[in-house]
């Protein structure tokens, strides 16, 4: 028929793909899907920039410390968030049982992805182990006390886990690797325990609350950090790769549950801040406006706030990712009929 849109044989899936669900390979620099890579680069940058500030109580704010510390962070982020979506996002299609074609095309998506995320272990592993030594060093010089051995039996065990993981390699039953991906998980957020203990114990004593404040700051970055590079670098690019329908509905159901986890991730993040930064210029306004301090901290809530923006933006404006219908699944379904539609990429 002359007016039924061309289909193209997909080399990764075993159905038909509609040339429309393709994503556009067109390049414009207004691309709604920028929206996600601005706010990995605002996590990213706000990062570096707490990192900094917290660095600056401990009376350390050399540049090659700061930037070993902050790539420690980020490691254990990148492996943490990263981990989160593998053992717990990732899900077989609820009907897979009656469903196994469906189900087939979904675990090929699983596999693809927890492919491309093997890439990102090989390189965060390093760097996660060599600056995590190099602290374990720096904290024990500045004498944080006995918890640095527990950290560094953690720091072992951790990698260990890590690199059984990513030679647990089941293509033909991907599902069958999460088990392994939830136990590297909850290390990364213990770590990131004792990543805030060495922080408290430094600048306020090692009191309790203090550090069960900046432990749930750290691990949310982490975690927030790890899952927006997931959903970037590795969700979108595996849903190109095994492109189908229910790969499209699987990976908006993957990113709506990240988008659950978000919405507990981001006030935690934001709380924790303030709390934070009470600690640096209690409620003066003259201390938040015109010391060094007072700036960063500023630099810092801007930099949330453009977050939020962006966090709230992109689902509005259909910017989750470059493939309809992955942002928002009702993108698939004519509104009137609810029967399934082309798509426009």
């Amino acid at each position: 028929m002359p007016n039924e849109p061309r289909r193209v044989n997909h080399p990764r899936s075993p159905q038909q793909v509609p040339t429309a669900l393709l994503p556009s390979t067109e390049t414009r620099l207004l691309d709604k899907y920028v929206l996600p890579k601005v706010a990995l680069t605002i996590i990213t940058l706000s990062s570096f920039v707490g990192v900094w500030l917290t660095m600056s109580t401990h009376g350390v704010s050399e540049w090659p410390a700061v930037i070993m510390r902050w790539l420690h962070l980020v490691s254990l982020g990148a492996l943490a968030g990263g981990y989160m979506w593998k053992g717990f996002l990732a899900k077989a299609p609820a009907d897979a049982a009656t469903k196994p074609r469906k189900a087939a095309d979904v675990r090929v998506f699983a596999a693809a992805q927890f492919h491309r995320f093997r890439r990102v272990v090989l390189v965060a592993l390093p760097i996660f182990a060599l600056t995590g030594i190099f602290d374990l060093v720096r904290f024990s010089r500045l004498g944080v006390g006995w918890p640095i051995w527990i950290d560094a039996a953690l720091l072992a065990s951790i990698i260990m886990i890590v690199l059984y993981e990513y030679s647990d390699r089941r293509p033909g039953m991907p599902y069958a690797e999460q088990p392994a991906a939830r136990l590297a998980v909850g290390l990364l957020v213990i770590d990131a325990l004792f990543q805030a203990a060495f922080d408290v114990t430094l600048s306020q004593g090692g009191a309790v609350w203090p550090l069960l404040v900046r432990w749930a700051h750290v691990a949310a970055f982490g975690l927030w950090f790890g899952g927006a590079f997931w959903n970037i670098f590795i969700a979108v690019p595996a849903a190109r790769q095994t492109l189908s329908i229910p790969v499209v509905v699987a990976a908006g159901q993957q990113l709506e549950r990240f988008r659950v986890v978000v919405r507990i991730i981001l006030p935690t993040l934001i709380i924790t801040g303030f709390i934070q930064a009470y600690r640096f210029v209690g409620l003066s306004l003259d201390a938040l406006l015109y010391s060094p301090v007072g700036h960063i901290i500023l630099l810092k809530i801007g930099l949330v706030l453009t977050l939020v923006g962006v966090f709230l933006t992109c689902p509005l404006w259909r910017a989750c990712s470059p493939i309809s219908g992955m942002c928002k699944l009702d993108e698939l379904y004519d509104s009137t009929t609810g029967q399934m539609k082309e798509p426009s990429a």
